[in-house]
């Protein structure tokens, strides 16, 4: 079904495109674009390469494909439609010819971005000067030479072109809302370009900055006369005269190149095409809340006392506050209109981030900075708009999967990984925390899908891993953004009092079934036994000391992690596993135990010596129980496993629903889940000794296997373990929730192994029991 909707997309837009390309005439092709921007992007991958004579011949042909696309397709039509940009792209390809014949990939990337900004700018102009003219379809030609908005939605643009066409919209009102957008979109791009440059700069990237440059420089030229209309003539001069230092044959370098960007960010700071709707407008705010409260913790955990402790963290707290400038960018002329004071010191703040980060200083001061940006926006947009959340993660997850594609596409896998870890910190914990209590099975597949996927359907980690092909990134971005939508869709709906009252339920009978199980049959195991509940060899001091040490524990952690500290979202995954394999492998040893009782011994007569033991003040069951140390271990184990991620999920559900019946729902579980266990306990007294212990021991093998899944699942969502999907086994959520069966052949294998030895030893039990009946047949 799948492949048969894609290949009717791949249809329609075909269809569309021919459409579109047939009304515009075939002096706009359009094609002819994209595929000199491939070809282009092909060489600037093999210029990576050392060269030989086979590749040297392969970029020469790709050359020749290049230069006859221009002259030859492009360059007449420009001619016509945009004159002034014709020159700009001859200088530019013949440039990017040069620079791949001699092998230098900074050159070539400084000329592919000015070959494309050329043609991205003689486009906007062709489009908006037929619009001018009334003539919509040639107009519509020209606008498929564009950037896109970084967006999962149908863009005005196009709406606005779509309505032209079938003639209900006017020619001059569709040229509004598209040269609004459009300028939108390439204001956005230039301060990402001029972000991404300092980046590049400061890591020592040589060839990815001077792509950044260019294609800065490139962008500048597109809005020049937008910012002499939108700052007036001195702002825009100046604006101008920056860019011609960063153009010039003998431009700064190092901290001088750094100066010069931050000044070009300063100075377009209150730029804006036009003023921003008022969702829109909220959106950016949430995001830029969101960003700037990201950064501290990102470095808290990324730099420890002046040297960078984990490189990923550090690089994300950069991001995070290049992201953040950006987005102020985009508020800058909303923000100095409402609070010339806010805007002035937001900016300060954002420029001593930068700097601190950079140097790897106090993270005392940058979350200090970070606070005082939170207050500043609250002051400024009230409250509720400066909080960010999950709302405006959900947002931006679109834009991020979207970069992810382009990354891709362009080669840059190193840089795809970077995002696809990006957006799973936008996922996890938040997104997750929230969805899961509500629809756990979107949550289960979304996180599978940002990792290995499925066996018919890979995820963005096992594509990105791999390199591609570039067919399943697109189909895995296009699956990942159909759930967002429908993530957002289901969390925009506050719970009513009924389901806030069942999700409550279903969170502590998933969470806390299977800790009650593992307890209750261990302690009716302990008291089949005859060990005694007190006293010096008793079960009930380590079982009650390892509850209430995990439920302390659990919260603890919780209040910690709020206040003191952050979990990143890797980091959370392990301690997951960790503490699920963990309690599996004190669980296999409870288990033998358990196996070896149940078939191993006169068992009437061991309960006898035991009470007589216990009677005489003598330590029960000596050397035949596990001991405190292990009950004491197993009770913490798998509670506190259970208990954070149980707290969590609880507050998230909080955020969704009142408060009442969620708490109706904790307490109505809980009694729930001690009944359950109070039954396990009660077979205890009502089966026969021997199949109780038969009878718990299987439950608790099943449950050791469950706990193995877990485990494994965690490490590999901690990007410890690898992940292999195989088609065999059925991907069911609901095995994964309440079984811990996931169709990955790591954690099945292991699984396998466990329940293997659990079979090994229970077999082993028997067959000691077998070749004991005899001997104690003739004893008799």
């Amino acid at each position: 079904m799948i492949a048969h909707a894609v290949r009717a997309l791949i249809f329609a837009l075909a269809a569309l495109s021919v459409t579109l390309g047939a009304a515009a005439g075939a002096d706009v092709p359009w094609q002819d674009a994209e595929a000199l921007r491939g070809e282009t992007a092909q060489i600037q991958r093999r210029l990576f390469r050392a060269p030989d004579a086979a590749l040297r011949e392969d970029v020469a042909a790709r050359l020749e494909e290049v230069r006859r696309l221009w002259s030859t397709r492009l360059r007449p039509a420009y001619e016509k439609a945009a004159p002034s940009r014709t020159e700009l792209v001859d200088e530019a390809v013949g440039a990017f010819s040069e620079a791949a014949l001699r092998w230098d990939p900074a050159a070539a990337a400084s000329a592919r971005a000015r070959i494309w900004t050329g043609l991205v700018d003689g486009a906007f102009r062709a489009a908006l000067s037929r619009l001018d003219a009334g003539r919509t379809q040639e107009a519509a030609g020209w606008l498929n030479i564009r950037e896109y908005a970084r967006t999962s939605r149908d863009t005005a643009a196009s709406i606005a072109m779509r309505e032209a066409l079938a003639g209900r919209m006017a020619p001059g009102e569709a040229r509004r809302v598209i040269g609004t957008e459009l300028l939108g979109v390439y204001a956005g791009e230039l301060r990402k370009a001029i972000a991404e440059a300092r980046s590049h700069l400061a890591a020592g990237y040589g060839v990815q900055l001077a792509g950044a440059l260019a294609r800065a420089g490139g962008l500048h030229a597109l809005l020049s006369e937008s910012f002499a209309a939108r700052l007036g003539t001195q702002q825009a001069d100046g604006i101008t005269q920056a860019f011609a230092q960063l153009d010039g044959p003998a431009g700064p370098q190092g901290a001088g190149l750094d100066a010069l960007l931050v000044r070009i960010e300063t100075l377009l700071a209150t730029y804006a095409p036009a003023s921003l709707a008022p969702e829109e407008r909220d959106r950016r705010v949430r995001l830029l809340a969101r960003f700037v409260a990201l950064v501290p913790v990102e470095y808290g955990k990324g730099v420890r006392d002046g040297e960078i402790a984990i490189p990923f963290e550090y690089f994300e707290a950069g991001l995070f506050r290049d992201r953040a400038q950006m987005l102020f960018g985009d508020l800058g002329y909303d923000l100095a209109g409402r609070s010339p004071q806010s805007f002035d010191r937001l900016a300060a703040i954002l420029r001593d981030m930068q700097a601190l980060i950079a140097q790897k200083g106090d993270g005392a001061q940058v979350d200090r900075l970070a606070r005082e940006a939170g207050t500043l926006l609250a002051e400024t947009y009230g409250a509720d708009l400066s909080k960010g959340g999950d709302g405006a993660a959900l947002s931006l997850l679109p834009d991020i999967l979207d970069e992810i594609l382009l990354a891709g596409g362009a080669g840059d896998w190193q840089g795809a990984e970077l995002k696809r870890l990006e957006a799973y910190a936008l996922f996890d914990p938040e997104v997750e925390q929230r969805l899961m209590p509500r629809a756990p099975a979107l949550a289960l597949k979304m996180e599978a899908d940002f990792w290995e996927g499925s066996a018919e359907s890979p995820g963005l980690g096992r594509i990105v891993a791999a390199r591609g092909p570039a067919d399943e990134l697109k189909l895995a971005v296009t699956r990942m953004k159909a759930a967002t939508q429908e993530a957002a869709r289901i969390l925009d709906v506050r719970l009513s009092g009924l389901g806030a009252f069942l999700q409550s339920l279903a969170i502590l009978l998933r969470e806390g079934l299977e800790a009650v199980l593992v307890l209750a049959c261990m302690i009716g195991a302990l008291k089949a036994s005859g060990v005694p509940a007190r006293g010096p060899g008793g079960w009930r001091w380590p079982v009650a000391g390892g509850v209430t040490a995990a439920l302390g524990g659990s919260f603890a952690l919780w209040l910690a992690v709020g206040r003191l500290f952050a979990l990143s979202t890797l980091q959370r995954e392990l301690l997951e596993g960790l503490s699920a394999l963990a309690a599996a492998a004190v669980l296999v040893y409870v288990t033998h135990w358990v196996f070896r009782k149940s078939y191993v011994g006169d068992w009437i007569a061991q309960i006898r010596r035991k009470a007589a033991a216990t009677a005489t003040g003598a330590r029960a069951g000596s050397g035949a129980y596990p001991g405190w140390l292990s009950l004491f271990s197993l009770s913490f184990l798998v509670v506190f496993r259970e208990g954070f991620e149980t707290v969590l999920f609880y507050e998230a559900l909080l955020i969704d629903a009142p408060a009442a019946p969620v708490l109706a729902g904790l307490a109505v579980g809980g009694v729930l889940a001690v009944a359950i266990g109070y039954v396990v306990l009660g077979l205890e007294a009502k089966l026969p000794v021997a199949a109780f212990f038969r009878l718990t021991g299987g439950l608790l093998a099943v449950l050791c296997v469950m706990l193995v899944g877990s485990g494994i699942r965690g490490l590999q969502t901690a990007a410890l373990v690898s992940a292999t999907p195989v088609a065999w086994f059925p991907d069911r959520p609901w095995l994964q929730i309440y079984f811990g069966l996931y169709p990955v052949y790591e954690a099945l294998l292991a699984q396998a192994v466990v329940a293997g030895l659990l079979a090994v030893s229970l077999l082993g039990f028997v067959l000691r029991r077998k070749a004991a009946l005899p001997a104690r047949s003739d004893g008799i």
